[in-house]
């Protein structure tokens, strides 16, 4: 990968089908909130995205229960 560009925050109530998406085009971005979430567990991964648009493989999941 080249140049660092943003992140991609995959998430959902399931870890085998993450629906929603957040793009961060800031790659100085360092923490972000996802708002207005249900109640229950969320799952969530992220990946980088490079200038010329790679993405990384995603992180392992990790959950969060609201």
């Amino acid at each position: 990968m080249g140049e660092l560009d943003g992140y991609v925050i995959r998430y959902g109530k399931n870890p085998d089908e993450l629906s929603k998406t957040v793009r961060i085009g800031n790659a100085s971005t360092m923490e972000y909130t996802v708002n207005n979430l249900d109640n229950g567990t969320w799952y969530f991964t992220i990946q980088v995205e490079d200038v010329d648009g790679l993405m990384s493989a995603p992180s392992a999941p990790v959950s969060k229960t609201i």
